[in-house]
C-alpha cells in the first residue's frame, strides 16, 4: 500500500473543500406574507330614537284680570317652558308676540307637526272683582294640534295655598305680589308637567313609570 505523503493529503483537503464550496445550497421557498384580514365594513347604525316633537308655547295677556301685574304673564310663560325645555323629547319654540286663542287656532293649522301651546292667567270666577287678591289667580292651558287645530287637552292649575285654601305665607295680606308671582311661576311648572302628559311624552304628574 503506497503511503501517502504530506503534501498529496493537502492536495486532497484542498479538493475537497473546492468541491463542497461549489456546491450551493437550496433555496428554501419564500414565506409568504400573512395577508390582513379585511376589517367589515361599518355598517350605518339606524337611529332609534324618535325626533323631537316641536311645540309652540304663547300667551294672552289680554285675557287676563285688569288688577293682575303684566309682568306676570312673563313669568309664568318663562318657568312654563323652562319645564318644557327639561324635556330632551320635546323642542320648544316661544311665541315671539301675544298669543290669542285666535292666533293659536290659525298658528296650528299651518303646523305640520308641531302643537301650540296657548297660556292665560285668570281669576277664579268665585272671586269678587272689586274684592279679589292675587292667591286667586290660576293658569289655564290649552294645547292645539297641528293642522286640524283640534284641542288635545287642556286644564287649570292654582297656586298651591288657593288650591289648599291654606294661609298664604309671606309678609302683608294674601295678594302680595312676590309670594303671587312665585306661587303662580310653579302652577306654570305644574301645567308644562301636564302639557307633556297631554302630549303623551310623560306620565301624569305624580306618577312613576315602571323601569323595564
Amino acid at each position: 500500500m503506497a503511503l501517502v505523503t504530506v503534501p498529496g493529503l493537502l492536495v486532497i483537503c484542498a479538493l475537497i473543500v473546492v468541491a463542497q464550496s461549489g456546491r450551493r445550497a437550496p433555496k428554501s421557498a419564500p414565506i409568504p406574507a400573512p395577508t390582513p384580514e379585511s376589517s367589515p365594513t361599518p355598517t350605518a347604525k339606524k337611529s332609534l330614537e324618535k325626533p323631537a316633537l316641536p311645540l309652540i308655547v304663547g300667551i294672552d295677556p289680554n285675557d287676563s284680570f285688569s288688577n293682575i301685574p303684566l309682568y306676570f304673564t312673563g313669568s309664568v310663560l318663562q318657568s312654563c317652558v323652562e319645564r318644557l325645555r327639561d324635556e330632551p323629547a320635546v323642542s320648544v319654540e316661544v311665541a315671539s308676540r301675544d298669543m290669542s286663542r285666535g292666533d293659536a287656532v290659525k298658528r296650528a293649522k299651518v303646523e305640520k307637526e308641531g302643537y301650540v301651546v296657548l297660556l292665560q292667567l285668570r281669576l277664579d270666577s268665585m272671586a269678587s272683582p272689586t274684592n279679589a287678591n292675587l292667591s286667586e289667580v290660576y293658569v289655564e292651558y290649552f294645547v292645539f294640534a297641528p293642522t286640524t287645530a283640534k284641542q288635545v287637552t287642556s286644564g287649570r292649575t292654582y297656586q298651591q295655598a288657593y288650591r289648599n285654601r291654606g294661609v298664604v305665607v309671606g309678609p302683608g295680606t294674601s295678594g302680595n305680589t312676590v309670594y303671587a308671582e312665585y306661587r303662580l311661576k310653579q302652577a306654570a311648572r305644574e301645567a308644562a308637567e301636564r302639557i307633556l302628559h297631554g302630549v303623551h311624552i310623560s306620565p301624569p304628574p305624580g306618577v312613576t313609570l315602571p323601569q323595564p
